[in-house]
């Protein structure tokens, strides 16, 4: 989130000399764990309708960066930028809609910011709008144009949908073609944090001897499962890890260095969960 800052701030930098030495200030600051400070700087800036000081204080109530969790607050920045027309925040929003949290679960209102970042093209809105399209929750079900929209969202990166048409693909093998294309979509999302893509992968990969060097991106991938809380998968990361030779497990350690994504102390732990369906 940090390199975003600093790179938005560049660029702004260049234009609105005073508002962006407020905004510098403020990012720089926020990087530096002087919250509170930062806050003083924010606020006027989303008071405003700066988009991007508005999802920050967002995020700052909402995880309680340099002062007390408050979701009324959290929920007040994340309007406004969602009524100014942030994809981003619009999708946020829906999903407090339809998880209750903060405000009470309204399906109809969810599907209304879903559809609004979607028709702006937000990868992860469309999935999710694919998805409920699918299932006929809020919207009438339809099985076709769900999963149009869920192959959309693919195409345009989002994990979710990658690791959906990824499985489907395995599912619905009838050429090599066919299970190469499930192992790239799958790949993909896992490199975007799709835990379920990462175990489905580590699973598909251990017994898969075509693949010389099977073993080792079999365990890479429970690795990177059970790092994303992936709790099921404990044991088989620790079998496969003890199958490999010392070659092998310099191999692993150096996929992990190159592919593991860097982790901002301040964001929360993943939450544990069941990646395999029992």
């Amino acid at each position: 989130m940090c390199k975003w800052f600093l790179v938005f701030a560049c660029f702004t930098l260049s234009s609105v000399p005073a508002v962006a030495d407020d905004w510098l200030k403020a990012l720089l600051l926020f990087d530096a764990g002087r919250y509170e400070e930062s806050i003083v700087l924010l606020t006027p800036l989303a008071e405003d309708g700066n988009l991007e000081a508005q999802e920050i204080l967002y995020a700052v109530h909402t995880h309680g960066y340099g002062v007390p969790v408050d979701h009324e607050a959290a929920l007040h920045w994340l309007d406004l930028s969602a009524k100014q027309g942030s994809a981003s925040a619009q999708d946020a929003m829906a999903h407090h809609f339809l998880r209750g949290q903060g405000v009470p679960v309204d399906v109809d209102k969810a599907v209304h910011w879903f559809r609004l970042a979607a028709r702006q093209g937000h990868a992860a809105s469309i999935y999710t709008v694919g998805v409920m399209t699918l299932e006929g929750m809020g919207i009438g079900k339809n099985y076709q144009e769900g999963w149009r929209l869920i192959q959309w969202a693919a195409d345009l990166g989002d994990p979710g949908a990658l690791f959906l048409v990824g499985v489907d693909a395995l599912n619905n093998i009838e050429s090599t073609e066919d299970f190469e294309r499930g192992l790239g979509h799958l790949t993909r999302a896992a490199k975007e944090g799709e835990r379920r893509a990462s175990a489905v992968l580590g699973i598909v990969l251990e017994d898969f001897t075509e693949d010389p060097d099977h073993r080792v991106k079999s365990a890479f991938h429970y690795h990177m499962a059970v790092a994303a809380g992936c709790i099921d998968l404990i044991a088989a990361a620790e079998r496969t890890l003890e199958r490999l030779s010392d070659d092998e497990v310099e191999q692993l350690n150096y996929n992990i260095t190159m592919w593991e994504p860097e982790v901002d102390p301040r964001d929360p732990e993943p939450e544990p969960v069941h990646c395999v369906p029992s």
